[in-house]
């Protein structure tokens, strides 16, 4: 299965009963201002990530400030995916991860950007070493 750079609905963590475990029992990678929750667990989709971004109101009181935040992530996940994908493949393995942003402060794309490829290296790393 190859893997395309495009960020498909199948790819979208939406299903409520897929959060709580996440919260509960995800393991947790945090560059600021982002924290990254995952953990493997048999996904409803025939992939191997489903990613979900959660902008906190409480920080972002105008929901164009919030909405322009997930488009960055999204993109910045959609760009830097690839490697990820593989290692999964590889392993035979599916996770659900959570992208949620904890601080208001430097929010521009390229730190994002940038944020978002040590969290999924740091993630890919953590599934290369287990076995």
């Amino acid at each position: 299965m190859e893997v395309r750079n495009r960020f498909p609905r199948t790819e979208s963590l939406k299903q409520k009963r897929l959060f709580d475990p996440l919260f509960k029992g995800g393991k947790r990678s945090f560059q600021h201002p982002l924290m990254l929750i995952w953990k493997e667990i048999e996904l409803p989709e025939n992939v191997s990530v489903q990613i979900g971004f959660l902008v906190p109101k409480k920080h972002f009181k105008r929901a164009v400030d919030r909405n322009l935040i997930k488009r960055r992530l999204r993109e910045a996940y959609r760009l830097q995916k690839h490697d990820l994908h593989k290692a999964l493949l590889s392993k035979d393995k599916q996770i659900a991860m959570l992208v949620v942003v904890v601080n208001t402060d430097n929010t521009s794309y390229e730190a994002t950007r940038d944020k978002m490829m040590l969290l999924l290296r740091s993630v890919e790393a953590k599934i290369n070493d287990v076995q």
